[in-house]
Formats: C-alpha cells, sequence, structure tokens
C-alpha cells in the first residue's frame, strides 16, 4: 500500500531507467532519452537483462552537471523563443512559455531552425556501439553476424564464406578476437546498417527520412582496412575476402576513391593467389584442401571477377580481370556447398570432366547463370562501344547484332523451370532468402537485351552520333524492333522491381538495384521520346501505366537512400518523371503517342579526346567519381554558398512518401528541381554502360573541363 502511494510499484521500476529509479519518479520509457532525463540533461541508460543498453540519443554530460558537479536544474537546450527572449526554457516538446504565448517552439541544429519532433527524429543518432572500432562481444557479434549471412551473404554471388565453418569458429571466442585479416569487422560494418534501421524503426509506423542507415558501421570498416594494408601481400584467402567486402561497403557508402582504389589492390592479390585456376594438390602437398574450403575458393574469385566487371562495363581500359583468364568451375548449388559434397560443374569455356567424378551440369546454379549473364553483358556493352562500319539489320545473321543477339537468346532458353520467373518459385526462394539473386537474374538479362538492342533508340548510346548512321539508314521494321524491345524490356523490369517490393522489399537493398532501377526509368522515358511515330509500341500501355512504373522505381529509390549512398540514383530518377510529366502531361488522351518535335533530341557534339576515359565514361560512373574525391575541391557539396550537389541528402523529396500504385503525381512534381528541363546536345550518361540520367544541366556534363557546376546555373 504504501509504495502505491508513495512510490512507484514494483512493474514500474522495472520498467524505468536507472536515473529515474534512482529518485523514485515516474519513468515514460521513451524510445531515446525518457522527458525527464530529455529535460535535465541526464544521462538516460536502461537495465535489461543485467546490460545496460544506452540510449540512441547522444548524450551531453557537460550540460548535465555544473562545474562544481551538482545536477543542472535546467535544460540542456533552449528553444529559439526563449534564447531571443533571454527567458528560462522548460524544454520539451514544446516549452512552458511557447505553449503559453501560442509560439512556435523550435531548436537550433547547425545553424537551421528545427521543431523538436524533427529534430529528436533526426537525433536518432547511431548508437555508439555501432560506431565504435572495436567488436562487440556476445549476442552483439552474434545478432551482426547473423545479419551479415541473412542480407549481404545471398546478394549476387558474394556467398563465398562456408557458414558452418565461420560459425564453429565463431564460437571459440578466443580464436576470433585474435584474427587479424579484419574479415570480421568488415563483416560487422555491412551488417550494421540493417540493425541500425532496425532499431529506428522499432515501435515507429514513420521513420524520419532524413535518417541515413548506412553511417552505421564505419569504425569498423576503418578498422578492417588499417588490417587490410597491414596484411598486403599476405597469401591468407580471409585478407582477400575482407577487401572485396571494403570494396562492398564502400560502393553501399559512396566512397568511389576508396572503391576504385580497393579493386585494384583485390585483382593484383588475385593474382598473387592464383584463384584464376583450379587448386593442384600436386603442387601443395603440405596443405590438403577440404571440398568447402576449394569452393570458397571458386566463389571468391567470381567474386572479384564480376566487382572489376561492373567498373569495366565493355572498356578495356579499365578491365584487371579477363574472362579468359579464369579456369575455375561456376558456383556449385548452394546445399552441396554447405553439407561440403565434391562435385564437378561446369566452367565459362568447356565441360571437362574429370572421371568418375559427380556432375551437375543438367541443374546449372543460380550464381552460375548471373555470371554467364554478367559475362555476355560485357561483351555486348563492348560491342556497343565499337560500332563501326556495323550493319545489325544484315539477313545473313553474319553481323555481331545477331551474334550477340542469338547468344543472348540460348542463354535464356537454357534457364530451368526451377530458375524461371513463376509465383511458386518466387516464394521458394523468399524461404530460402535467396530473392536478391532470384529477381537480379532476370533483370540482369532484360537489362543486357536493352544493351543491345538501344542502338537504334536516339539518346540511349553516348556519345549519340555514334549511332546517328544505323539509325538514318536502318528499315523501319528493325527500329520498330528495337525501340519495342527497349521499351518491352524497361516494362518488364519495372513489373519486376514492383514484384519483388510486394514481396520482401529488404532484398532490394543493394547497389545494384539502385543502378537497375535508375536505368529501367531512363530507358522507358527515352523510348517514348525516340519513338516519333503516332502508332504506340505497347498497345496495352497508356500513359497512366507507364508514370506508374516510373513513380514506382521512384518510390524504391528513396526506400534505398536510407541504406545505401544513391542520393544521385533518386535525383535522376525524378528528373526522368519530371520529363515525362512535361510532354505526356495527366490530362493528355491515352493511347496517342504524339510525334517528336524539332530538336527534341539533339546529336550530341564530341569535344573531348576519344583516346581519352573522359570520352568514353560519364561523370557519374565510379571511375569519374573517384577521380573527383581526389581533388581539392569537394565533389558534392558547394561549402561558400551552402546548397547541395547530387550526392547529399536531396531536400527535393515530396511532404508525403511516394507509395507503390499511388496515382497522384501532382504534388511529386514539385517536389523535382523547379528550373525547367532541356533535353542538352550533350545527354549525361549514368555509368560506363553509356545511359542518360537527365541530369546534364544539374552537373555540367557539358563543359570541356568536366568541371561540376552547380544546380541552378
Amino acid at each position: 500500500m504504501a509504495s502505491a502511494s508513495y512510490g512507484p510499484n514494483a512493474e514500474q521500476v522495472a520498467a524505468s531507467c536507472q536515473t529515474c529509479r534512482k529518485r523514485k519518479v515516474k519513468c515514460d520509457r521513451t524510445p531515446g532519452r525518457c522527458q525527464r532525463c530529455h529535460r535535465f540533461g541526464a544521462e538516460c541508460v536502461y537495465q535489461s537483462d543485467s546490460i545496460s543498453s544506452h540510449a540512441s540519443h547522444v548524450t551531453h554530460p557537460a550540460d548535465a552537471r555544473t562545474q562544481a558537479g551538482l545536477q543542472r536544474k535546467r535544460a540542456w537546450r533552449s528553444c529559439i523563443q526563449c534564447k531571443r527572449a533571454k527567458a528560462k526554457c522548460s524544454g520539451g516538446t514544446g516549452c512552458v512559455r511557447c505553449t503559453r504565448k501560442a509560439l512556435e517552439c523550435s531548436y537550433e541544429m547547425d545553424g537551421i531552425p528545427r521543431n523538436l519532433s524533427s529534430l529528436e527524429a533526426r537525433s536518432h543518432a547511431v548508437p555508439a556501439w555501432l560506431m565504435t572500432a572495436d567488436l562487440p562481444s556476445g549476442e552483439g557479434l552474434n545478432q551482426l553476424v547473423e545479419v551479415y549471412f541473412e542480407r549481404i551473404h545471398t546478394v549476387r554471388c558474394l556467398g563465398f564464406l562456408h557458414i558452418p565453418t565461420f560459425m564453429e569458429k565463431l564460437k571459440s571466442s578466443d580464436k576470433i578476437y585474435t584474427e587479424e585479416s579484419g574479415l570480421l569487422h568488415v563483416m560487422c560494418a555491412l551488417a550494421a546498417p540493417f540493425l541500425y534501421g532496425d532499431i529506428c524503426s522499432h515501435g515507429d509506423d514513420v521513420v524520419d527520412r532524413e535518417l541515413r542507415f548506412y553511417e552505421a558501421g564505419k569504425g569498423w570498416a576503418d578498422t578492417a582496412l588499417q588490417y587490410s594494408f597491414r596484411n598486403l601481400g599476405t597469401h591468407k584467402l580471409e585478407c582477400l575476402a575482407t577487401e572485396v567486402l571494403l570494396h562492398e561497403y564502400y560502393l553501399r557508402t559512396g566512397e568511389y576513391a576508396k572503391a576504385l582504389v580497393v579493386s585494384g589492390q583485390i585483382a593484383r592479390h588475385l593474382q598473387l593467389l592464383q584463384l584464376n585456376v583450379e587448386y593442384d594438390p600436386e603442387a601443395h602437398r603440405k596443405a590438403r584442401l577440404s571440398t568447402p574450403v576449394k569452393e570458397s575458393r571458386r566463389r571468391l574469385m567470381w567474386a572479384c571477377y564480376l566487382l572489376d566487371a561492373f567498373i569495366e562495363c565493355g572498356i578495356d581500359q579499365l578491365r584487371l580481370i579477363s574472362a579468359e583468364d579464369i579456369h575455375v568451375q561456376l558456383p556449385c548449388p548452394e546445399d552441396l556447398f554447405i553439407r561440403g559434397t565434391p562435385c564437378v560443374t561446369e566452367t565459362l569455356h568447356s565441360r571437362e570432366v574429370p572421371p568418375g567424378m559427380h556432375t551437375h551440369f543438367d541443374i546449372p546454379d543460380m550464381r552460375a547463370l548471373y555470371i554467364r549473364a554478367i559475362r555476355l553483358r560485357a561483351k555486348i556493352l563492348k560491342y556497343v562501344k565499337e560500332l563501326e562500319d556495323e550493319v545489325p539489320w544484315e539477313s545473313d545473321n553474319r553481323s555481331r547484332f545477331s551474334l550477340l543477339n542469338t547468344e543472348l537468346q540460348n542463354l535464356e532458353a537454357s534457364i530451368p523451370d526451377a530458375l524461371k520467373m513463376t509465383t511458386a518459385n518466387k516464394y521458394l526462394y523468399k524461404a530460402s532468402g535467396r530473392l536478391n539473386l532470384f529477381f537480379g537474374l532476370h533483370i540482369v538479362l532484360s537489362q543486357t537485351s536493352n544493351d543491345l538492342y538501344r542502338i537504334c533508340v536516339s539518346q540511349l548510346v553516348f556519345p549519340d552520333t555514334s549511332t546517328k548512321w544505323i539509325r538514318e539508314h536502318a528499315p523501319k521494321s528493325f527500329l520498330e524492333r528495337c525501340h519495342r524491345m527497349c521499351l518491352e524490356k524497361a516494362v518488364y523490369i519495372a513489373t519486376l522491381l514492383k514484384d519483388l517490393w510486394l514481396c520482401h522489399k529488404p532484398s532490394l537493398i543493394d547497389t545494384l538495384y539502385a543502378n537497375h532501377v535508375q536505368i529501367c526509368s531512363s530507358v522507358l522515358v527515352t523510348t517514348l521520346l525516340s519513338w516519333g511515330d503516332t502508332a504506340p509500341l505497347l498497345p496495352q500501355f497508356d500513359y497512366k501505366s507507364y508514370r506508374t512504373m516510373l513513380q514506382d522505381n521512384l518510390t524504391i529509390l528513396q526506400y534505398l537512400q536510407k541504406y545505401l549512398n544513391v542520393d544521385a540514383y533518386c535525383q535522376s530518377a525524378k528528373e526522368a518523371l519530371k520529363r515525362f510529366n512535361q510532354l505526356f502531361p495527366a490530362e493528355a488522351p491515352s493511347q496517342i503517342h504524339r510525334p517528336l518535335k524539332d530538336g527534341m533530341i539533339n546529336d550530341q557534339v564530341v569535344t573531348h579526346s576519344q583516346s581519352s576515359l573522359e570520352y568514353i565514361l560519364n561523370p557519374l560512373g565510379t571511375y569519374p567519381l573517384a577521380r573527383k574525391q581526389t581533388q581539392d575541391q569537394p565533389t558534392f557539396n558547394n561549402t561558400e554558398k551552402g546548397e547541395a550537389i547530387v550526392g547529399e541528402a536531396l531536400n527535393m523529396m515530396p511532404e508525403q512518401p511516394v507509395t507503390i500504385g499511388d496515382d497522384n503525381v501532382d504534388s511529386l512534381d514539385e517536389s523535382v528541381s523547379p528550373s525547367p528541363f532541356e533535353w542538352g546536345s550533350e545527354t549525361l550518361m549514368f555509368d560506363s554502360a553509356g545511359y542518360p540520367t537527365f541530369l546534364d544541366q544539374l552537373t555540367g556534363w557539358g563543359s570541356t573541363n568536366l568541371e561540376w557546376n552547380e544546380w541552378g546555373n
């Protein structure tokens, strides 16, 4: 009775923070600091399962106590109104003075006035333990490792770690904490954004859209980089695996200069270890490798090849790992890898089968098909950059276009029923956590078709003059075939992306998916602009359907912005949607395709040396971004005027988040850049694949010195 009358009961005490519990006052136990601790600037700590979990807010110990060491009696931050009036501020969501005088209660943070609700949402600072350089212990480490295998191991071909062997090693804490490869640190760094996102969204229906979850894990990534430099030239596979995962981390956080340098280190380390050939037991009699280790070597080799292929995109000057030099098996099925069952799979070049070995040629692994698709795409991208004397519509099927098209059709036909895009397979791979690779395979194949057929679509190849002769001399039937194929594949990719969004959004969190989404929007809009006939290419779709697809793509990129540094991709998708709405307004009659206006699409003028990478590449690829990041001037920030350039958190989003399937696009148009968009004479390309971004006026690619212009100039 006494406790009920004069203090909190036992249940309330158990739910109270340590500060409120000591003072025997009621605690509201809000996420972060409770209201009382926030008001007095005290450190807010909860006790759960004998483990102290600090609030995710950044505490201010200097404001919590006076110089004499006494508890401070006022709020640690005064609102703007009280500060101007030099009055005492009670703090809180709305201080007493502002509430009584009906004033807007806001706080100044980084020179910007913010109300407390947005300030507290913004101050969902990364928890300290997710930013340290030292590995967590116990349950925290196990949780990060589990997140890694769930979210990163299943992405593309990054599954080169043998999970049973690694988890057994993880149980031996003495071995884990003495490992000096940095592998465990970078694994935790890649898993940290997902864990940070779960912390911020726990119990909240809406998460602050300005939060960037990829900021978590930086300390572990820095530690892994230090280990990587310390282990230069070592023969351990773990060191090479650390470098591969560091490259993945830097791509996700937008640190392209580091990613490019690490990719070169990976290529040389790969040559040092000779992973491009099968392990020869006769040459290593003292170190017999087990079947899982051999398969890990092969998978690590293919992971290195893929990251190099995504950089070079058919450009010989950037290629460091050639597919012709790889003579190892393609990845085996996942269940055989986990069990350690020896098997023989095919290679990129032949089907050499040792006698007495069981083969798995009839059931190719999903990763093997994905590698073949990337290899073919690299060949097609190189073909598109070398179109001199090419007549793709030749009837004798001896043109390079016909040969590549036949190879692409054969690859699509080789997909077994177990890997085809069906509802049953979709939910089967969802249960096994492999949706990222499953949808990625089909999207890459469709995008490869776009890579090939875009040679007849104006502005889809850089520079546009390289395809001018083909577009002027190609038969009408071939022009229509290319335009229809590009639009059809872009629509199919948009459908797959929306299907994956509705099925399992976290499977979209991958840098390559951001690239797929941006290219999908660019191809869709540019193909509609290039088609000058009044007859629709796809009669079953109208402008409203295309607008919905573009809007859905933008929604996906806005979701990815929290986990990946893809602001440039998002801005490109916004500009593509704005361009579409300008030319095809919502009030226009459906199914009527207007012919192109004169001067709407101009041929590009070559102003750069054709032997330089500036001519071949574009400012937003990994290589150009890396070069800009090494210069003295900031790549994205204008510190003098305080304006955001592509790469900063863009304050150009609508007030309400866009939802998949929402037909209301009027409010979205107001969120894109207000200046009128003009289709410039030099369309800016996004990456070395050569697709437009609709950002030419925003980045100033037209200048011969390749300087980045400010927005609005």
